[in-house]
């Protein structure tokens, strides 16, 4: 047999040479400035290094306030009523006109950022 076997590797396969990170930049930081950039890279599922290097490279994710999250909440739960009506109408189901109203004003509501919107042909 003078075929030789590939001596089986375990762990993570090697990095291409493009991805290799060979080279290290150090910085100093006050404790004020280490503790802010360590509570933005833990909003945000980073660690410390990695969100530095996005921050000087431009690639961090849009930051959502969290007036916005409570507002995309809102429209996804309204969203979800108005999608459960819209397949019970399409499949037969027994939608009430006021069941759709309802969900309707819910989703209009959201989008304007009201709790609730009069429908214009009700008194």
């Amino acid at each position: 047999m003078s075929e030789t076997k590939k001596k089986r590797r375990y762990g993570p396969s090697p990095l291409l040479p493009e991805k290799v990170r060979g080279r290290r930049v150090s910085v100093y930081l006050s404790d004020a400035e280490r503790e802010l950039l360590t509570g933005r890279a833990t909003q945000i599922g980073l660690r410390l290094p990695a969100y530095i290097r996005d921050a000087a490279l431009d690639r961090l994710p849009p930051m959502i306030p969290a007036l916005n999250r409570e507002a995309w909440v809102a429209l996804s739960r309204a969203a979800g009523n108005l999608n459960q009506i819209a397949r019970a109408v399409r499949g037969g189901g027994a939608a009430q006109a006021p069941e759709v109203r309802a969900a309707l004003n819910e989703f209009r509501g959201a989008l304007i950022g009201a709790q609730e919107v009069e429908d214009e042909g009700e008194s």
